[in-house]
């Protein structure tokens, strides 16, 4: 429950500015009650240097205001920029990745802030006060030079972020802690078997379950079902992975039962599906967009092709991460060993494929993509060496698909010393793919 509520709120953008604004207004009725009912207790304690009069405090306020007005147009106009660019460039899907980021959430949050404290305190300085000295222009200077802050930090932020190496870089960072969330998540919950017991040999009753929408499945609530099978008695096998499209009505789930159930929304309810894809969860969503930013980068419209090696290079370390986890087909049980709920994840096979396919499709007679895929081959071999078999099978689908017809002498060269090595790592002949 809490995950989904989570879930919830990072997919909304709205929640940090409305929050922000919630505090100021907050703020501005405090310091308008102190200058009204209390300015003569308050002032004691502050310097006449920092008050000032009616008409001052209304003049900065209203000054300060229309500043802030200003620079949160050009923050607005400086979002769609970067928005545009992440949409044409390198892949609509990396738009949340700008959007959802802290800093940017609270740039917005403390100009809304700003502007609703200013606007606010500026409605209720009234002409019965306008003979004694006030409070609010003092905070509304503070709170905008703050403001001002923000912006300056914001520009900088916007600047790193359209590099695309940080974006990618970020990409893969946050798809490998995902990983190393799961999998810690996986080795140190006792309840999780790598084998399956179940309840009974013959379950009486085998009830498919299916999907109370279309959309992605974001969220499964492990902990809900376990505690659901164990309350009636049944065993759950998800049938559906993390971060597949499912249509409603499609089969998503099935219970193992003896007795008939009478109900079966309270579990469906467990597995979150929504109309995009999130990362909460879902580690192959990390790779489907470093996959999408080489694909741009191949297009003939960008023809960027180091792009697509730095791409292809971070999906190596994601893979290795993979490679290295318990993240597989899990069975968790209940203390008396009774199988409770199976989850299915992707094999590494799966992942090694989905990773590079299309960079091997749209890259077909580029040199540089060939020897960027085989250096990171390589990678994951000394990373893992018992994923060697793996990785060399999957060597001779590239070699075999890919054009050779382009190449020349010295490219098949530096290919035939990139497979020797890859030979070498995996304890292959690699007479197999060598060139000629």
């Amino acid at each position: 429950m809490i995950n989904r509520w989570i879930l919830k709120i990072r997919s909304k953008i709205w929640f940090i500015p409305v929050l922000y604004g919630l505090i100021a207004f907050i703020l501005s009725m405090l310091i308008i009650s102190i200058d009204t009912f209390l300015s003569e207790e308050v002032q004691i304690y502050i310097p006449k240097v920092l008050l000032t009069d009616f008409d001052l405090a209304q003049t900065i306020l209203s000054s300060l205001a229309a500043a802030i007005i200003t620079m949160m147009t050009i923050s607005f106009s400086t979002m769609m920029v970067v928005l545009s660019t992440y949409s044409s460039q390198y892949s609509p899907r990396t738009l949340q990745d700008f959007l959802n980021k802290k800093i940017t959430l609270r740039v917005l949050g403390v100009f809304m802030g700003t502007f609703i404290y200013l606007i606010i305190s500026l409605l209720f300085l009234k002409e019965n006060i306008e003979n004694s000295f006030v409070l609010s222009a003092l905070i509304g200077v503070i709170i905008s030079i703050f403001a001002v802050g923000f912006f300056i930090f914001f520009i900088h932020h916007v600047a790193t972020f359209m590099q695309v190496s940080k974006l990618v870089n970020d990409v893969s960072n946050e798809s490998i802690n995902l990983i190393k969330e799961l999998d810690n998540r996986v080795i140190n919950d006792d309840r999780i078997r790598y084998e399956p017991v179940y309840m009974t040999e013959n379950p009486a009753l085998s009830i498919q379950v299916v999907a109370s929408d279309t959309g992605y499945i974001q969220l499964v609530d492990t902990s809900a079902l376990i505690r659901i099978s164990k309350e009636l008695d049944i065993s759950i096998e998800m049938e559906k992975k993390i971060g597949e499209f499912v249509v409603r009505g499609n089969h998503v789930l099935t219970i193992y039962a003896n007795k008939p159930l009478e109900d079966t929304s309270r579990i469906v309810e467990q597995v979150t599906i929504g109309s995009y894809r999130s990362m909460f969860q879902d580690v192959e969503f990390g790779i489907q967009k470093i996959v999408d930013i080489a694909l741009k980068a191949l297009s003939p419209g960008i023809n960027d092709p180091n792009t697509a090696i730095l791409c292809i290079k971070r999906l190596s370390v994601i893979l290795s991460s993979i490679s290295m986890s318990q993240m597989h087909t899990t069975y968790y049980h209940d203390e008396d060993d009774i199988l409770r709920l199976t989850m299915k994840y992707s094999d590494f096979d799966e992942l090694l494929y989905s990773s590079y396919y299309q960079i091997i499709y749209y890259g077909d007679g580029d040199q540089s993509i060939l020897t960027a895929i085989l250096e990171s081959l390589c990678l994951l071999v000394e990373s893992n060496i018992k994923i060697k078999r793996k990785v060399w099978r999957f060597a001779n689908y590239l070699i075999d698909g890919f054009n050779k017809k382009e190449l020349e002498f010295l490219d098949k060269k530096y290919i035939n010393l990139k497979i020797d090595k890859l030979a070498r790592l995996t304890e292959e002949d690699s007479r197999e793919l060598i060139l000629k």
